[in-house]
């Protein structure tokens, strides 16, 4: 199949000649924030196949190649177009800036370092270019095979366990690691090209790479210094769970906990409870605990009581809700705190 239309234009910027601060500013500031952008992508291909069990919603990994390609690109013309002398001079723009071509673009680059990327991550930018051009569009194709883009996405997991059979069914724990493969490589890829960016932009003197340490792109760019890719998507679902712990735990009588104490609960099945945990631990919440929520809400007969629980459910998770906190309390807690801190001594 050929490439589809292009959908990206490298535009003309001012007039033919860009003042110094001009390139200033289109090298650090819209370059940066092209840098959280590519950042939030990366992440969203990570998170999604971190709710995967297998292979068979081609829908998923449409999501997870489309946010991966998508990101990764992003990443490799920023890294260009700090190289550039003038972002405004056509004759200066190399063909892969303005097209779609993750090998191509690794070309360029590597004309500018002598670092290389892994061979593994060479080949995951392959399946990128490739899923692009030729898969991005293709359920608009009459008659296009819907098997080949997960053929595509095998061809990479491969190298991870180029025996393991994708058409047999699997348990969720064989599939893990090949969920960890690929989102390790993801992040190493993505480390890499910051690194570069970091080191042109600190060259040229521009503060491209000085991101929101609270973002999706900082856990991709930064939190990755000292733990894998999928070790911080590991310790976000451990956060999660900690938290429930603590909730669950902890009878307090103050803040958020006074509302959840005196509120009573919907009946829920037990079995089912650890089903809705996982989800919640993903990012997503179980379409089973949706339904069943809402057939509870639709057999409530009062419907001034129904209304006021949805107002208090707003109240939780709130951030514009400030609860009082029992001083009491909180000096119990700071009791409790000196005296561990004495006994670590």
């Amino acid at each position: 199949m050929g490439n589809y239309s292009v959908d990206f234009e490298y535009k003309m910027i001012g007039s033919e000649e860009m003042l110094v601060d001009e390139i200033w500013d289109f090298k650090s500031i819209n370059m940066g924030r092209e840098l959280e952008i590519s950042g939030e992508f990366i992440y969203e291909s990570a998170k999604k196949t971190m709710s995967i069990t297998g292979l068979n919603n081609q829908y998923e990994i449409n999501i997870i190649l489309y946010t991966g390609a998508v990101g990764m690109e992003r990443l490799q013309k920023i890294y260009l177009c700090l190289v550039l002398q003038n972002p405004t001079d056509k004759d200066s723009i190399p063909k892969c800036l303005i097209e779609h071509n993750h090998l191509e673009l690794e070309k360029e680059i590597e004309k500018y370092t002598t670092k290389q990327i892994s061979k593994n991550g060479k080949s995951l930018l392959g399946v990128f270019s490739n899923y692009y051009n030729n898969y991005r569009y293709a359920n608009y194709i009459p008659g296009k095979n819907s098997s080949e883009l997960r053929k595509l996405f095998i061809s990479f997991l491969k190298k991870q366990n180029g025996k393991f059979n994708f058409d047999e069914p699997c348990a969720p724990i064989q599939f893990e690691a090949f969920k960890r493969f690929y989102i390790n490589e993801l992040g190493r890829m993505a480390r890499y090209f910051f690194e570069l960016i970091k080191r042109k932009a600190r060259g040229i003197n521009i503060s491209t790479y000085e991101i929101d340490s609270y973002s999706n792109a900082a856990r991709v760019f930064l939190s990755t210094q000292r733990r894998s890719l999928y070790e911080q998507m590991i310790i976000e679902q451990n956060s999660i769970k900690e938290l429930l712990l603590y909730m669950y735990k902890n009878k307090r009588e103050s803040g958020v906990f006074r509302l959840l104490n005196d509120m009573e609960s919907l009946k829920m099945d037990d079995e089912l409870v650890n089903d809705y945990l996982s989800d919640l631990c993903e990012g997503k919440v179980n379409d089973w605990l949706i339904d069943y929520v809402d057939e509870l809400y639709e057999e409530m007969k009062d419907v001034k009581k129904r209304k006021e629980r949805k107002e208090l459910l707003r109240l939780i998770g709130n951030r514009s809700v400030l609860f009082d906190i029992d001083d009491s309390e909180d000096d119990e807690e700071n009791d409790e705190n000196e005296s561990h801190r004495k006994n670590m001594r």
